[in-house]
Order: C-alpha cells, then sequence, then structure tokens
C-alpha cells in the first residue's frame, strides 16, 4: 500500500485517539489480506491545518507547534510504537499473520494475529467502542479445529487509550492535553482480558495446552 491515511482532508480525529485506532486498524488489516508494505502520509512534522472551515487537525505522527520548539507526539505515533515494538519484532525476519475470528462479529473489536521470529504469539486488538470496555477471551486453534490453546504463564500487555491520550481543541493552537506513551504491563495469562474504551492493545506471549 503505497500511500493510506485518515482522509483527504484535514480534521480533529486525525490527531485524536481515532488516528492511533485507524492506523492500527487498517495496518492489521492490510497485512492479514497478504499485503507485505504499507506507508503512511504523514510521517514529517508538520501543522494544523482546516481546510473544510469544520476542525483543525492534519495527517501527522508529530506535530509542529506553533509557540514552541518541542515537537508533540501525537496518537498515530504512539501506535505505530505498538505495531513495530510490541506486536511485531524490530527485525528483518519472518512474521507469519493469522486470520482472527470475533464472536460475535459485531462486538466492536477487531483484532489480528502474529507469530514474531522469536516465537511468541502477539495479538493486535482495537477496541472501538468510545464508552465500553470490552473483554476478550483468546483462543489458538489449529487448522483442523481439533487443538485448541491459551497464552500460559506470563502475558504482556501493552495498551494506548484515552488514560495515556487526549487531544485539546484550541484551533491553530490544538494541541495534545495529555501524550503518554502506551501504558505497559506483565500479567499471569487468564481467561480473560479488559480493553478500555477507545483503545489499541497488544497481548504477547507464549501459548500451550
Amino acid at each position: 500500500m503505497t500511500e493510506f491515511g485518515y482522509s483527504v482532508f484535514a480534521g480533529r480525529h486525525e490527531v485524536d485517539i481515532e488516528g492511533a485506532l485507524f492506523h492500527a486498524d487498517t495496518v492489521g488489516t492490510f497485512l492479514t489480506s497478504g499485503g507485505k508494505k504499507a506507508y503512511l502520509y504523514g510521517y514529517e512534522p508538520d501543522y494544523l491545518t482546516d481546510e473544510l472551515k469544520c476542525s483543525w487537525g492534519n495527517l501527522m505522527m508529530l506535530q509542529m507547534p506553533n509557540t514552541e520548539k518541542k515537537l508533540n507526539r501525537l496518537s498515530t505515533y504512539y501506535s505505530a510504537r505498538l505495531i513495530s515494538n510490541d506486536w511485531m519484532q524490530s527485525v528483518a525476519e519472518t512474521h507469519e499473520v493469522y486470520p482472527v475470528t470475533i464472536e460475535p462479529d459485531k462486538a466492536g473489536v477487531t483484532a489480528y494475529a502474529v507469530r514474531r521470529p522469536d516465537k511468541e504469539w502477539a495479538l493486535l486488538t482495537i477496541n472501538k467502542d468510545p464508552r465500553r470496555s470490552a473483554q476478550l477471551g483468546v483462543q489458538f486453534t489449529s487448522s483442523s479445529g481439533i487443538s485448541v490453546e491459551r497464552f500460559i504463564g506470563k502475558v504482556d500487555i501493552a495498551q494506548f487509550s484515552r488514560e495515556q491520550y487526549r487531544w485539546q481543541d484550541d484551533g491553530p493552537n490544538g494541541r495534545p492535553a495529555l501524550s503518554n506513551p502506551p501504558f505497559h504491563v506483565q500479567r499471569t495469562a487468564s481467561q480473560y482480558y479488559e480493553l478500555p474504551p477507545y483503545s489499541v492493545s497488544v497481548l504477547r506471549g507464549r501459548i500451550g495446552h
């Protein structure tokens, strides 16, 4: 995919938490569909703009503020870090991508699975509900449907939501009111994992019976 972005026009959703959700969902969908490389439009730092006179935003990972010299890290920056550092490994080796089925299929959650070069399994999940958390049960089923496995031992969890990032509208001076890296924790494998509202999460670990 030579170029992708939230919209051809600037808008608040591109720089708010929705930008991270769109980015993660697009990359996950593309790779699961057989894609090899995806190029985001907006790698370079940029300014806010309002082309349609309705809200300020832009396709960018890093914001150049009007009054400060320090770049603001936007939501898409953090989702890119989750994908490249937590879901996948930062190595030039093969990652095996596997299909995921969500039941019920209208749960407002999408998920994408990879088996990394280090033999760990990682699940990239997006909860698209802006108000409600989701409880996710995870099973790994063989192609024959006979063998069912789950995460075992310790599971590394990385999550990015409004607990880490919030956008403050202020016209051309809009900026993140909160801009923190994804939350990381290691927990014992369990039957269910909680996905916060409007969040991107990565669950990573070993699997077994």
